[in-house]
């Protein structure tokens, strides 16, 4: 199903965030292990096939780059997954 492995990779990218949000576990994440994620979900050309995907991936990118909160680029990666069901790429 086109958007299958975009739409996963997004999802581990908001629960790494969640992770950091929620100061779950032992093990200290870093903004790097965060930004590797993102890239992960950018190197796919499946965030291509739907508006905006590859727009809010790259705003979740600059918010982790800018220092922001972990909320909010979870809430951009949660856009970018939305963008990918709007699309018409997840049933």
């Amino acid at each position: 199903m086109p958007g299958r492995r975009a739409a996963e990779r997004i999802r581990k990218a908001i629960a790494v965030v969640n992770s950091v949000a929620d100061d779950a576990g032992d093990e200290e994440i870093t903004p790097s292990e965060i930004a590797e994620a993102i890239r992960d979900c950018l190197e796919l050309s499946e965030v291509d096939d739907a508006p905006n995907v590859r727009k809010y991936l790259g705003e979740a990118l600059d918010a982790v780059s800018d220092g922001m909160p972990a909320d909010f680029v979870a809430m951009t990666l949660y856009a970018a997954l939305g963008a990918l069901q709007e699309g018409g790429h997840l049933n």
